[in-house]
């Protein structure tokens, strides 16, 4: 009765597995960083997949990155407009899921964080 037992949980775990799309014992997860908005150019500051600060100026908008990171890294996401006009909005996504955003039409730019 006990291997009948055991045999059951083995195969009901394994079902579970097989039925999930994503691989539960993995530790990363993917992160996409997004900026856009009306404005034409913007500045950009973000945790890269080192967890460091990287600093991008006068880049284009449209602009997006996606790497990998791990459940428990911080993510970041800033942006700036250059010039006197238009809206900035950022976004942050964690394995095609909406994190956090945000939307500037001022001066003092727009930021998205939160915890994979």
């Amino acid at each position: 009765m006990r291997r009948l037992q055991w045999v059951l949980v083995v195969v009901s775990l394994l079902l579970v597995l097989v039925g999930c799309k994503e691989d539960p014992f993995s530790p990363s997860v993917t992160l996409r960083y997004k900026v856009s908005g009306t404005a034409e150019t913007v500045n950009i500051d973000y945790f890269d997949s080192n967890g460091d600060l990287a600093i991008l100026t006068n880049i284009d908008s449209p602009w997006e990155i996606s790497f990998s990171a791990n459940h428990g890294d911080e993510a970041y996401l800033y942006a700036k407009r250059i010039g006197e006009t238009g809206t900035v909005s950022v976004a942050i996504y964690v394995d095609g899921v909406l994190l956090d955003e945000a939307l500037s039409s001022g001066s003092e730019g727009a930021t998205a964080q939160g915890t994979l």
